[in-house]
């Protein structure tokens, strides 16, 4: 119900003393819609550093998936939805020439596309070149194993505004490859990874073949210090003086 759903946004922006928005795209986007009484906050989403564990190395991890030492990996992890982008993702991978670089794919089988998963598998299915996990749970100390095991996550969305996966990435030091949509230009720039233009014809399978000369050490350290740029004890003082009126 998209009409009704404008309007209780609106009716909300309205009543609200303060909205907090996680990057200027969105908060402008909310102004424009919206029309609230008052700028829009932003405020960043603060990371995940303290929910995941991250105490595997990288050979452990890569033991446990039995995946190669030295093999090239792409990471794509999340709930399995349609806006993510998977299909396309594997389409990309396959035509891009990337030698024997593996396509690593987590999904969370979602209720709200139920049939995503089931549509995948046979695509994948015998092929040396794309591991496929699922499951309807992911235990928490479980994320560690894929995400060190990966050399650049990918996260070929088709539409967002913000991404918790990208920033727990960040948290493990994990170089990207993004679309240019949303939030993510502001929390990700060229230093941690490859951001593309989504509508480009062949943008994502381009981007696929350059992660393979990305310059992996200096981007890892990128995103470690934007995730350090994303604690909680910062963002808790700057809500909490909102809430004061400071």
């Amino acid at each position: 119900y998209p009409q009704l759903d404008r309007l209780i946004n609106a009716q909300v922006a309205r009543e609200a003393d303060h909205v907090v928005a996680h990057c200027r795209f969105a908060a402008d986007r909310i102004e424009e819609l919206y029309d609230p009484p008052r700028p829009v906050q932003v405020i960043p989403h603060g990371n995940y550093r303290e929910v995941f564990p991250n105490e595997v190395t990288r050979s452990q991890a890569r033991q446990e998936l039995g995946i190669e030492p030295n093999r090239f990996v792409y990471l794509f992890f999340g709930n399995a939805r349609g806006y993510k982008g998977v299909e396309g993702l594997i389409d990309a991978f396959r035509a891009a020439d990337v030698g024997d670089a593996l396509l690593l794919l987590v999904l969370r089988k979602n209720e709200r596309a139920v049939g995503l998963v089931a549509e995948l598998e046979p695509r994948v299915a015998g092929d040396p070149s794309i591991m496929l996990a699922t499951s309807t749970y992911f235990a928490a100390d479980r994320f560690q194993y894929y995400l060190n095991a990966a050399d650049v996550a990918v996260l070929p969305f088709t539409s967002v505004v913000t991404s918790g996966s990208a920033i727990q990435a960040l948290d493990f030091g994990l170089p990207m490859i993004l679309p240019r949509l949303g939030c993510l230009p502001e929390l990700v720039d060229e230093e941690m990874g490859i951001l593309y233009e989504a509508a480009a014809p062949g943008a994502l399978e381009a981007a696929l073949v350059e992660a393979r000369g990305l310059d992996l050490a200096a981007a890892r350290q990128a995103a470690l210090r934007r995730s350090d740029g994303l604690g909680w004890d910062a963002i808790a003082t700057r809500l909490i003086e909102l809430y004061r009126g400071s």
